[in-house]
This record gives structure tokens, sequence and C-alpha cells, in this order.
């Protein structure tokens, strides 16, 4: 899926411009994230004249400010929620030998404590049953530690209240390129992608059934009108809005929670491998480190203010450099040792009385009387599957 091609030339913008509106498509795609440019590639690869259509940078929403993993979803067992962690589990393995220059094994380190939320036991049952639901290779599978082995993984832990540790396999990637592979690979297939191109409203036919779409360029300011059998949105944060455009929601619809992570130094958080340990309200963070710095995050809070000017509040900070510090008590991380943060919104199905870490990440499928289609949920693993559904 990701070998190097010769050209791609269905990227060019200009040139796109008049065949976008001269041509009739057989699925035109609202959304240029990780699921829009993957179901492009899968409906342009089965031969269907495909379109996409992205209002900003491809992979600039959510597909761009996630954990940088693919992974198998291990958090989701203390949901019961066995059949999303076989499906993510058994994904991750197929992405990573799909673009293994992208998704590389990444070694993760579960620290247990005598009040921490897991106990060994139940820490061995699920790395173990983990292991089992997402077929995970020999080489990588659980280990148990010792508070000793545990200590020597991590030296930065707190060896007053360590007990041992969990010792499993995850994989880091580069989520924003592995989005723009699929865009290109989608162009290889034929697939037409235009950015900075932003859907206002939906054309209806005599039937009332949705039959194109209205556009605005945003870099030219000049309208765009463009036929397509069918429409499939994609927009993560935004598909209510856009499904609002094509009529009433109905009983489904999205709730959104916020996501932040930030970045230090490395050499003031100077931890060996990749750590996922949880914090007193019951919610697991990770903190990984990376080139020449390290990244933790991350938060789950609901979010209902702009969806194009997502940021992380000195709340935000506050609670990631505590959680961070009660595990890590050496290092004494302040605000000011922030580099860098990025946050971004996770367009989750909304259940009643659920509270953000217990909304499900399950993807569903919205189809409206007029014909559009709307996917939200999922996760940046389970992209192939989204695009298949």
């Amino acid at each position: 899926m990701f070998q190097p091609m010769k050209h791609f030339s269905n990227l060019h913008r200009q040139s796109n411009l008049q065949k976008f509106t001269s041509e009739r498509w057989d699925l035109l795609v609202i959304g240029g994230g990780v699921t829009g440019c993957g179901i492009a590639l899968d409906a342009a690869s089965r031969g269907l004249k495909t379109a996409l259509l992205e209002k900003g940078d491809f992979a600039s929403g959510t597909s761009s400010k996630s954990t940088k993993l693919i992974h198998g979803g291990l958090r989701y067992l203390k949901q019961l929620d066995f059949g999303l962690v076989r499906e993510t589990g058994l994904e991750r393995a197929i992405v990573h030998k799909l673009a293994p220059h992208l998704v590389v094994p990444e070694k993760m380190l579960i620290p247990l404590t005598a009040d921490g939320t897991y106990g060994r036991l139940g820490t061995a049952f699920g790395l173990w049953v983990y292991d089992v639901l997402a077929g995970v290779e020999p080489e990588d599978k659980r280990r148990m530690l010792s508070k000793e082995e545990t200590l020597a993984c991590e030296p930065l832990l707190n060896a007053d209240t360590v007990l041992g540790g969990g010792y499993y396999a995850e994989y880091r990637t580069d989520d924003a390129r592995l989005t723009l592979e699929l865009a290109k690979a989608a162009a290889a297939h034929g697939a037409m992608l235009l950015n900075y191109a932003e859907v206002r409203d939906f054309e209806l036919g005599s039937d009332n059934r949705i039959c194109g779409v209205q556009a605005i360029d945003h870099l030219t300011g000049e309208s765009l009108n463009i036929k397509a059998s069918k429409v499939v949105s994609a927009g993560g944060p935004w598909v209510d809005g856009i499904r609002k455009k094509a009529g009433p929601l109905g009983e489904k619809h999205l709730r959104l929670t916020k996501g932040v992570h930030l970045v230090c130094d490395h050499e003031k958080l100077p931890v060996q491998q990749s750590v996922y340990f949880d914090v007193p309200d019951g919610r697991m963070v990770f903190a990984i480190p990376r080139g020449g710095v390290t990244y933790f995050g991350t938060t789950d809070t609901f979010y209902e203010g702009d969806l194009d000017r997502v940021v992380v509040t000195k709340e935000d900070a506050t609670y990631l450099i505590e959680a961070v510090n009660a595990v890590f008590p050496s290092v004494d991380l302040t605000v000011t040792d922030i580099l860098s943060s990025w946050a971004g919104l996770r367009p989750l199905i909304h259940q009643e009385g659920k509270s953000p870490s217990e909304l499900s990440r399950k993807d569903e499928v919205f189809v409206a009387r007029n014909g559009l289609v709307s996917i939200a949920g999922g996760k940046l693993t389970g992209y192939r599957k989204m695009a298949q559904r």
C-alpha cells in the first residue's frame, strides 16, 4: 500500500480544480484525516471514481493530535470491550506490516504500586488476554517484572511505592505522516484530493437525495459545485455540523472529548523508555521519549468550545504535570519546563450518563434519509476497518 510511486499528479491542486467541478464522482469524501483518506484509498482501490475535500490541511485535525501510537487498546479491557481490543490489536499488526517505516515496535512499561488501580494478578491476566486477543508475536508477548527488574527498566520510578511491573509491546507512529501516506496512495489509485476546500451545503436531486455539494475554495474564494452519486462525511469533530447541513441529527450524535499532550526536554524527564501509568482518578497516562524530548498525556475531558481553536488550559497542564511528578518524584516538573503542547478532539458517540473515559471508542455509521453517510468514533489504529465499513 505504501510502495513508492513515480508521481502523484492527482495531488497537484491547480490541475485538479477543473476536473472536480466538470466530472461526476461515484463517491465524494468529506474530511482529509486518517479516516477520510483511508476511505478514499479503499474506494479508489476498488475502482470507484473517488474525490475528497478537506477544509484545511490534510491531517490538521484529530489525525495529528494523537499520542502517536498504533496501539491495541489495552485500556479497553477494563471496560470489558473485548471485541474492540481484538479488532484494534489485529489491525495494529496489519498496519505495521503495511508501513513498517512508520509503525515501529515500542516497549511499554506499566509500573505497579500498592495504591494503584491495577494489581499484579489483574495486570498479568489482562496482558495475557491482550496477547491472545491482539495476536501478539512471541517476541513481543508480555512479561511480568519484579520490583528490581522494574526499577532497572526505569530508575526514575519511586522505589518506595513500586512493587513490580508489566512489560509489553505497542507501536509508535507519526500520525500526520501516516495520513499523508494514505492520501498519496489514494491519489496513486486515481482518487482526486483537494485541501482548503470546505463544504458549505448539499445539492439535492428531484428525489430529495444528495447528488453533490456546494463548496468554497478558501485559497481563491471561488465557489465549487461538485456532483457525486454518494457522499460520505468523515469530518471527525465536525461530523455533526456537516450532518446538520443535510437535516436533523436524530437520536445519535457526537460527544467530543479533549485530549492534551505536553512536551519537555528529555533531560528534564529522562525516562529510559515509554511508561504507561495510572493516576489517582483511575485514568492512564503515557510518558514517551522521542528524539531529544519526552511527551506525556493524555487528558480526557468533555469539550464544547471552538472546534477550530482547541487549546491547552492551565488546568490541563496542571493535571498532567502533577500526574508525572507523582510517578517520577525526582523530576519535579513545573509549567516553565514545558516546551510545547498539542490538544485534539475525540469525536465519540454520545452515551447518556457516561464519563469521558467511559465513552466507547467504537466507530459508528449514520445514514440520513437524503443519503448522506457519516462515520465517527473509532481510533487511529482502526482506520482500515472504518474505511471498509
